[in-house]
C-alpha cells in the first residue's frame, strides 16, 4: 500500500484473507492504493492488514478537511461489497472476523467462490453452444473457473478465430494463404513469402475457376462487345 504512514492508526486494523492464486489492487483515492496479496503456493491464503487512516480532503482556499476511515470500513470497501459486479468475495476474498482467518471462514469462501465458478462455466457452455467459432466470448474469469474446478470443457482449447472463404463460403482460420476447402489464394504475399500456389485451374479469392480443366469463361463485357462488333463483309471477287 502507498500512502502516508503519518496518517496510519496502527491501533485499528483488520486482516483481509485471499484464498485465490491471483492478486487484486484496488486504488482508494485519497486512502491509497492497495494489494491484496495471491494466495501463495503450498498456503492456504495470502493475507493483507488494513489499518485506520485520516484522509486529508481540499476545502478550498489553501484549507484541509480530515475525515478518519475505521480499518474494516476500508476493508470492506476494499472487497468492494457495495458492488456486485466487484465484489471480490466471489475469488474467495473475505474480511477475517479476527486477526486470521478461521477454518469456517476459508471453508465458506471456497463454498462460495466455487459456486459462483459453476455459474460461470455454465454461462461458458451456453455461449459455446451457441457459437462455438466464436472463442472471443469465452471470458478470462469464465476459463479460469473451469481450471479451478478441474473441468474438462471444449472451449478451454485455444480455438483460432474463422472466417468464411469470399470464394466457396467454407469456414477457414483468420489469416490463412489458402483455403483448404477450395484452394483458393487468401493471402497473396503470404503465399508468394512460403512458396504456396493455387492448384490448376482456381486463381486467387474472387478470381474465376475452371471445371474440368475446361477454360474459364470469358467475362460478360468481352461477350457483350463481341456480340456488337458488326459483321466483316468480305468484297466480291472480280470474275476473270
Amino acid at each position: 500500500m502507498t500512502d502516508r504512514r503519518e496518517y496510519l492508526n496502527r491501533d485499528d486494523w483488520a486482516v483481509i484473507a485471499n484464498i485465490s492464486d491471483q492478486a487484486f489492487h484496488s486504488d482508494q483515492a485519497g486512502l491509497g492504493l492497495y494489494t491484496i496479496p495471491a494466495c501463495p503456493a503450498g498456503q492456504l491464503y495470502g493475507r493483507l492488514t488494513v489499518y485506520g487512516r485520516t484522509e486529508l480532503y481540499d476545502l478550498g482556499d489553501d484549507r484541509k478537511g480530515e475525515r478518519y476511515w475505521a480499518a474494516r470500513v476500508i476493508a470492506r470497501s476494499l472487497l468492494a461489497e457495495h458492488n456486485p459486479d466487484a465484489d471480490l468475495r466471489r475469488y474467495g476474498v473475505f474480511l477475517c472476523a479476527g486477526d486470521a482467518p478461521l477454518e469456517s471462514e476459508l471453508r465458506d469462501a471456497a463454498l462460495r467462490r466455487d459456486a459462483y465458478f459453476y455459474e460461470q462455466v455454465e454461462q461458458a457452455d451456453a455461449l459455446y453452444a451457441r457459437a462455438p467459432n466464436r472463442p472471443e466470448l469465452i471470458s478470462d474469469v469464465q476459463r479460469r473457473a473451469a481450471r479451478q474446478l478441474g473441468l474438462d470443457r471444449p472451449w478451454l482449447v485455444k480455438i483460432a478465430p474463422m472466417q468464411d472463404c469470399p470464394v466457396c463460403g467454407d469456414p477457414v482460420k483468420v489469416g490463412v494463404a489458402m483455403c483448404r476447402h477450395c484452394g483458393a489464394v487468401l493471402d497473396a504475399e503470404k503465399a508468394a513469402r512460403y512458396s504456396v500456389h493455387a492448384p490448376a485451374g482456381v486463381s486467387a479469392a474472387g478470381g474465376a475457376r475452371t471445371l474440368a480443366g475446361l477454360p474459364a469463361a470469358a467475362p460478360a463485357g468481352a461477350e457483350l462487345a463481341a456480340a456488337s462488333a458488326p459483321a466483316s463483309v468480305e468484297a466480291p471477287r472480280k470474275a476473270r
